[in-house]
């Protein structure tokens, strides 16, 4: 997609807004248009493909290019486009998989996940990503919530999902790892071979038809599916499109036609912005994503020399840890020269600090939700260098943002209010749950965030609060009512609250009090109940004890700002 284009050169201090709507005007490649879309007027490329299935064959133009590094193993563009065709045909003709069935996702960050993923779309089925992390009941609960008949999987989670298989009527497709037999459970590769390469299934998919859907932590404790269509994702895509020639045209990207950018992922794929700006526009522009099997900074560092890797995104943890590292000075990390960030906020003294140690590098971040598919505001370069609280301008030419009122009027610059979200690129709905869709959008097509910011009179979006109960850690988004689900149904524990607590490195971390008259409950006991029910990461680091009851406000509800404060207080002094 980026093959061809005469690109005009702008000076360095442009900003990747202006330059982007520049190639979006009248007449240029990525011209839009207006229409409307699910009873809502939007702006649209007028030349963006109908489909997911339609773009895989744009991805399949980088051919023989090297895409996919899995620890030793080299996947090439032909490679992976090839086999998710296979795959695609094993779904729809030996697993009976019909346009708009939901096909479950669950496995680590393999080659075979990305292959799969494609293969879902191409087949017209509804992508069910599924977060690889989740034990037995979080998967059991997501597999009865969407019905999938059909999961494709690693072997860890399909363990998982093993005694629940016959009863879920479930067939588990087994990647990469060995497994006992299971009459419910096959083999990725076997289920693919002699499958005809490149030949797709003969199913209509239409640009308004669902593309996929992410389970999303919501206040309500449980999670919610966001489902997208293929018309709002293949609009996500062209807009990364825009912003990577946007750059190019700055002077911000190498401008040799040859030259493959490549990318250090370790971000999981089942999250939108590991997914969409990671995933899917490194496969659209050609980029190689050398894939981590689990964060470390010096293996980091290690595939950054090897590879010569030119872009890292993750949360701003991550890039914290590269930074500060001691161990950076042994590796030669010049060939890093974007660094972004997302998934959390970054403190402003961690970009100057990036810039400062990766002095040929440009710091980045971008504001996005599942729900608006990663993509809102970015931010980059010299602008981001000026105004490091900021999370960037509306990406345009197809993100409108305003800050709101709680009656949907629209709050002046520099005033604080929920952050609403216009654009194409916005999801439908939540799966099967018609009153939070109705929640979650004004009348008019405004997605309500649920997060507290204001623009300043650039257009420039900051965030400043949440509105959510939700707790962010390192980039993943944890209900706490979900973890007091979890615990009350502990037999020695009367009450309990679950909120945020501040942390350096990872944004926040989960922290709970709990009320309980029996001295003999531990902090073990809650920990080890915490990890028969819940995936790692949400499992309590920091828990109090206390024999008195949750203190309440006047309305009789728990005081749970008064409460957050005080133990965000306490945690701080000690």
């Amino acid at each position: 997609m980026l093959d061809g284009l005469e690109l005009p050169a702008l000076p360095p201090e442009t900003p990747i807004q202006d330059a982007m709507e520049l190639l979006c005007k009248e007449g240029m490649p990525f011209s839009t248009h207006e229409m409307e879309v699910d009873g809502v007027n939007q702006r649209v490329f007028t030349n963006q493909p109908a489909n997911l299935r339609d773009v895989l064959m744009l991805v399949l133009s980088h051919g023989d290019k090297e895409f996919v590094v899995y620890e030793g193993e080299r996947f090439t563009f032909a490679d992976i486009i090839s086999r998710a065709s296979q795959m695609a045909q094993c779904l729809v003709d030996d697993f009976g998989v019909k346009k708009g069935d939901c096909v479950a996702l669950a496995m680590r960050n393999y080659p075979e996940w990305v292959i799969a993923y494609m293969a879902i779309l191409a087949a017209g089925g509804r992508a069910v990503l599924l977060n690889a992390w989740w034990k037995t009941d979080e998967l059991k609960w997501a597999m009865e919530n969407c019905g999938a008949s059909v999961v494709l999987a690693d072997a860890q989670r399909a363990n998982y999902l093993r005694d629940h298989l016959e009863k879920l009527g479930l067939t588990a497709i087994i990647a990469r790892d060995t497994f006992e037999g299971h009459p419910r459970m096959q083999s990725f590769d076997e289920v693919i071979d002699g499958k005809e390469a490149l030949k797709w299934p003969e199913v209509e998919i239409l640009p308004d038809d669902d593309a996929m859907m992410l389970y999303t932590s919501g206040s309500t404790g449980f999670p919610k599916g966001a489902v997208s269509s293929h018309r709002a994702v293949v609009a996500m895509l062209f807009n990364w499109v825009v912003i990577a020639l946007a750059m190019k045209m700055t002077g911000r990207a190498n401008p040799d036609p040859d030259f493959q950018p490549v990318m250090l992922v370790a971000v999981p794929f089942f999250h939108v912005t590991g997914l969409l700006p990671v995933l899917m526009v490194s496969a659209v522009i050609g980029r190689k994503i050398i894939i981590m099997h689990k964060w470390d900074v010096e293996t980091a560092f290690e595939l950054i020399e090897k590879e010569g890797v030119t872009s890292f995104t993750g949360v701003p943890t991550m890039s914290y840890e590269l930074a500060t590292s001691p161990m950076r000075e042994k590796y030669d990390l010049s060939s890093l020269i974007d660094i972004g960030g997302g998934g959390a906020a970054r403190p402003p003294e961690h970009v100057k600090m990036i810039r400062e140690v990766f002095q040929k590098s440009s710091p980045g971040i971008g504001y996005g939700l599942t729900e608006t598919n990663s993509l809102a505001s970015v931010l980059s370069g010299p602008e981001y260098l000026e105004r490091p609280n900021s999370v960037g301008r509306a990406v345009h030419p197809i993100v409108d943002i305003k800050i709101m009122m709680a009656d949907g009027v629209e709050e002046p610059i520099f005033s604080r209010g929920e952050v609403c979200i216009k654009s194409v690129v916005n999801f439908k709905g939540y799966w099967n749950n018609p009153k939070a869709t109705d929640e979650a959008f004004y009348s008019d097509g405004w997605f309500r965030s649920g997060d507290v910011g204001y623009l300043d009179d650039d257009g420039y979006l900051f965030i400043v609060d949440r509105m959510k109960e939700i707790i962010i850690r390192g980039g993943e988004n944890i209900s706490s009512q979900e973890i007091e689900g979890v615990l009350h149904a502990h037999p020695l524990v009367d009450d309990i609250m679950v909120f945020a607590l501040p942390d350096e490195h990872l944004g926040e971390i989960v922290g709970t009090v709990i009320v309980s008259n029996d001295e003999s409950l531990t902090e073990d006991d809650i920990i080890q109940h915490s990890k028969d029910h819940l995936a790692n990461f949400k499992i309590p680091q920091k828990i109090w004890f206390t024999k008195m009851p949750l203190p309440l406000i006047a309305s009789g509800k728990i005081d749970r700002k008064g409460i957050k404060q005080y133990y965000q207080n306490l945690h701080a002094s000690q």
